[in-house]
């Protein structure tokens, strides 16, 4: 690739859990190929816990001759990570190699496919349930109003698809945490929980889900479905394949 072509940089929140890991690649690797991109213009880095870090991959390519780069977040909703964190990585990377031409595709999170996505998966928890069931959508949390904002909408867009009892709430930082969404469902009668997580990949907060859960439930007969992270949906594909292509031009 000459330097004046621009590449494509994917950004993970980074795992240590395997599993994740191994799905979140499995995901660019589907992007890749459905976008036709050429996989010499195709970069990887994450914002924490795996390496190369975003500081570390652009100053590869800029020792490399590759100075334009666009960057596509496989982040949900413009929290910390976009705000801080990624800004502070490219900064280290100036410092190092002076500055460069980067472009940016918006974080994801409320688009249309997204929102079918966790349906399809509430819906299919409910048509195993009987009466009584309601539906948590859980996200994996900031401290962002804005963000959480738009997540409150998303989960009034898949309430009303589902028609059934739906609240949200949060693994972690601020807003209502998990425990406290099924205090709201359990107030309302329902005796059935469907749990999606609004997660793209599985971490270490989905794993360790299913405790929670049984912890919450110790004192109640509540009975627990749980979808999978939204993964590698083929909409979810097609939308981030459409916006890597938009990237290049």
């Amino acid at each position: 690739m000459s330097g004046e072509e621009r590449a494509l940089l994917f950004i993970g929140h980074g795992t240590r859990l395997g599993e994740g890991l191994a799905m979140w690649h499995g995901f660019v690797d589907d992007v890749v190929r459905v976008a036709g991109l050429s996989p010499d213009r195709v970069g990887r880095a994450f914002v924490e816990l795996v390496r190369p870090d975003v500081t570390e991959a652009l100053i590869e390519w800029a020792r490399a001759g590759v100075r334009h780069v666009h960057m596509v977040p496989l982040l949900l909703f413009s929290a910390g990570h976009m705000q801080v964190d990624l800004p502070d990585a490219v900064a280290r990377a100036e410092q190092a190699v002076g500055p460069l031409d980067l472009t940016w595709s918006p974080p994801f999170g409320d688009e249309p496919g997204f929102v079918e996505v966790a349906a399809d998966r509430a819906e299919e928890l409910i048509a195993q349930a009987g009466e009584g069931v309601g539906v948590v959508l859980v996200g994996r949390g900031n401290r962002d109003e804005a963000a959480q904002g738009a997540f409150a909408a998303v989960a009034e867009a898949v309430g009303r698809r589902v028609r059934v009892p739906l609240v949200h709430g949060y693994l972690a930082g601020t807003g209502r945490p998990l425990e406290s969404a099924l205090d709201a469902l359990w107030e309302q009668g329902c005796r059935e929980v469907a749990v999606v997580p609004y997660l793209w990949f599985p971490g270490l907060l989905t794993k360790e889900l299913p405790t929670r859960l049984a912890q919450w439930g110790q004192t109640r007969r509540a009975a627990f479905r749980v979808a999978d992270p939204l993964g590698r949906d083929p909409r979810l594909v097609a939308l981030v394949a459409a916006r890597a292509r938009e990237g290049l031009h």
